[in-house]
């Protein structure tokens, strides 16, 4: 039997209402010190997420609003202070926790992203998996060695 993502995954991902405030989230990322955080609606299902990286004018190296910058920047960033979590999102690709790892990291390589959130059979965020914790499930390189891929990098 193939080794599911539940038995890998991170379980407890960060996450956000889609109408909480900007100001909600930039405290949410500075106590947690992560640099993603799911979108879910009213009932937990994943709706996306918001990466720091993606809003550089909005999160500085700390994880903390930019005080510092021209004054078109801050009239943007005090623009978007005013939006809501929802407004920040983008697309996330939800890995049901009952995949295998190997097609979880399949999934993963095909999107070009390191992390995904895991949802149970509902849609409700569970957790994350990495593609670093697929890479090392024996499961997952025993895929990649019978895909001729036998050195993994982890």
């Amino acid at each position: 039997m193939a080794m599911t993502v539940a038995s890998r995954m991170t379980a407890g991902a960060v996450t956000v209402g889609g109408h909480a405030r900007l100001q909600q989230l930039i405290d949410l990322v500075e106590g947690r010190r992560v640099t993603g955080v799911a979108v879910v609606d009213d009932f937990g299902r994943l709706l996306g997420a918001i990466d720091t990286a993606d809003h550089p004018d909005l999160f500085g190296p700390a994880g903390g609003p930019r005080i510092a910058g021209t004054p078109r920047q801050r009239r943007r960033r005090d623009r978007q202070c005013r939006a809501v979590a929802g407004d920040l999102m983008a697309a996330a690709e939800p890995v049901p926790w009952t995949w295998p790892v190997a097609r979880a990291l399949q999934a993963l390589t095909a999107a070009g992203t390191d992390v995904a959130y895991v949802v149970d059979d509902l849609g409700c965020v569970r957790g994350t998996i990495t593609i670093r914790q697929c890479r090392t499930a024996p499961a997952a390189r025993t895929a990649l060695k019978e895909a001729g891929r036998d050195q993994v990098r982890v």
